[in-house]
């Protein structure tokens, strides 16, 4: 991985000249780094998750700072600092700005051999959202559709957390125009979420979203069935939750 890849807007981190305290040091002031970088991490997750965003965003980006003039040793937690920072502009709603880092993320964690497959998937997923976000649904399909097989091979099949990436991959062709496909996956999401759980919110959500394809396809009788099928599952979810309080 070389500079050429590196987000431009951290270009300047990442040539970064550190200077050695003492004679010989180096192996020292890269541990100093490691620490600083974990530092910075820990602080700023504790600011995004008080709502301080900006502090968040400034925090990241020092541990980026901190580990840049190493990030070849030290590829997987370099990765973790990029994808936190792109997390921290999605969540200020920054999309294009959180797009080129959380691209970088992707090729980072494809070339470190250690990269687990939950952590491959939440940065193909988070990029998925990005793209979805700009309203760039061809580039969103691919990688929802990416996240889905990842999620499917450790999950399970019948995982009810694999149903709703399914839906999200549905919306996203529906978006696209692709409804056919979109069709077949809202029902799949459906099916997963009918034997995992009938009486699910998520249930009724897909099966809505599934009616406004169904129409747009003509087949406004099966749309109505869907619409009245998620209806009954609300009515069931909130007669449970009625029956919880008492």
């Amino acid at each position: 991985m070389n500079a050429k890849h590196l987000p431009s807007i951290l270009l300047v981190a990442a040539f970064t000249v550190v200077t050695p305290v003492l004679a010989g040091g180096d192996e020292l002031v890269e541990q100093q780094a490691l620490f600083d970088m974990s530092h910075y991490h820990d602080i700023g997750w504790s600011a995004f998750r008080r709502g301080e965003y900006e502090l968040a965003e400034f925090r990241f980006s020092k541990a980026i700072e901190s580990i840049s003039p190493y990030q070849k040793n030290h590829l997987g937690v370099t990765a973790r600092s990029y994808h936190d920072l792109a997390r921290v502009l999605c969540a200020q709603k920054k999309f294009a700005q959180a797009e080129p880092l959380a691209k970088w993320v992707i090729e980072a964690r494809e070339h470190d051999p250690r990269t687990r497959d939950d952590v491959l998937f939440d940065a193909v997923y988070l990029l998925a959202v990005i793209e979805r976000e700009l309203q760039k649904d061809a580039e969103s399909v691919p990688l929802f559709t990416r996240a889905m097989k990842i999620e499917e091979k450790n999950v399970g099949a019948g995982s009810p957390r694999l149903a709703l990436t399914i839906k999200e991959l549905a919306d996203a062709e529906a978006r696209a125009g692709d409804l056919a496909l979109a069709d077949s996956h809202y029902l799949r999401a459906i099916r997963i979420h009918e034997n995992a759980n009938p009486d699910s919110a998520d249930l009724a959500v897909a099966l809505d979203a599934r009616a406004q394809v169904l129409d747009r396809l003509g087949r406004g009788q099966e749309a109505r069935a869907a619409e009245a099928r998620a209806a009954a599952v609300r009515e069931n979810v909130a007669k449970l939750a009625r029956r919880s309080v008492r």
